[in-house]
């Protein structure tokens, strides 16, 4: 299982869904591309209290998600292999900016408050850019940054 946080901006408003068994749930796609113009369409579940925050946004809205990733690849219309991300969101968090007053005394970049919580022991911990995931033969891989610390 691949652990990864993607950011971008949601392609379409995230939907409301209901299952078979009448737990409730949200989808979403965003698109997540790097600076160098490569992207890669995420496609993005979330229940519980994530599916109500990723239901407060709308499209255009840009975000970063984390979770358990899968692989996959997509034809285009031209016959091209194109990679996709599928994500289980556990974190969803939105990237607006807004500008706060500072006073002279305060520090520009105050110390932010997170929570940590330990990482799943089966799970690897990875952060995916669309340019690490590429096709090869008509196969989805990926490389990723190592997050585990190392240092004993």
């Amino acid at each position: 299982m691949i652990r990864c946080l993607i950011t971008g901006k949601l392609h379409d408003i995230p939907q409301a869904r209901t299952s078979a068994t009448g737990n409730s749930f949200a989808v979403a796609k965003v698109k997540a591309d790097d600076k160098n113009g490569a992207w890669v369409w995420v496609s993005v579940i979330a229940f519980g209290a994530e599916a109500e925050r990723l239901l407060e946004l709308k499209a255009g809205d840009a975000v970063a998600i984390g979770g358990r990733a899968e692989l996959s690849v997509w034809q285009d219309r031209d016959g091209q292999h194109r990679p996709s991300l599928s994500l289980v969101a556990d974190e969803v968090a939105t990237l607006r900016g807004k500008s706060k007053p500072r006073n002279e005394g305060e520090p520009r970049h105050p110390p932010r408050q997170r929570s940590e919580r330990p990482p799943d022991p089966g799970v690897d911990q990875a952060v995916v850019s669309p340019a690490a995931i590429s096709i090869t033969a008509g196969r989805a891989g990926c490389s990723y940054r190592d997050r585990t610390d190392h240092t004993g």
